[in-house]
């Protein structure tokens, strides 16, 4: 919508420009992205150039007028912080009156990135509580839980029969993808999926 009407990307760069001289800027560069989202920067090639300019030292600020224009990722967002940090560079963003050349600025960054790495902690000791009750309860994933492998009861017997007549893995995959009967995943059968029938049924 930004990208088609042209008013709310004008309006931005005027924001930009009048913020970045209040603080001194004189050779100020306007960039545009236009029609891309924030979600990740690996889509971004424009803001990636202005970064890796921040780094190589060719600029010393970056001015956003919103924390979603930057990026919608924490992870990614948190990238820029540190590097920001590491390279020497200050990063502005208007709409949080976030400025990481303060005190306040660096302490905020500083506990929003305390507090990612916190919650990325507890997703991490849940997922192993989980796994560890999934064990004791001697449940396995893709059999008991989880999504399973769908084969009718007659491919399974075909196989199992085959495997004892002495047929190899190769041989019975080779056997099923001539006579067109699919995979428990709707693929083509494999030596390896073979092997899973065998040893599960």
């Amino acid at each position: 919508m930004q990208v088609q009407d042209g008013v709310s990307l004008d309006v931005q760069e005027r924001t930009l420009q009048q913020a970045a001289e209040l603080a001194g800027y004189k050779n100020v560069q306007l960039v545009r992205e236009e029609g891309r989202s924030g979600k990740s920067i690996k889509g971004r090639p424009v803001l990636r150039k202005a970064l890796l300019d921040l780094e190589l030292g060719k600029a010393h600020a970056l001015f956003v007028t919103r924390l979603d224009r930057l990026s919608r990722s924490t992870q990614d967002f948190l990238s820029i912080v540190d590097h920001s940090q590491k390279y020497g560079w200050r990063l502005v963003l208007l709409d949080l009156q976030l400025d990481t050349s303060t005190h306040s600025g660096r302490f905020t960054v500083t506990i929003m990135s305390a507090l990612a790495e916190m919650e990325r902690s507890i997703i991490s000791e849940r997922q192993k509580d989980v796994h560890s009750d999934r064990r004791q309860r001697g449940q396995v994933w893709g059999k008991d839980i989880g999504p399973k492998k769908r084969i009718p009861q007659e491919v399974v017997d075909y196989i199992c029969k085959r495997h004892q007549e002495g047929a190899s893995l190769h041989g019975i995959a080779r056997e099923l993808n001539a006579k067109e009967i699919l995979s428990g995943y709707g693929n083509k059968w494999s030596a390896g999926t073979v092997k899973y029938v065998v040893d599960k049924y």
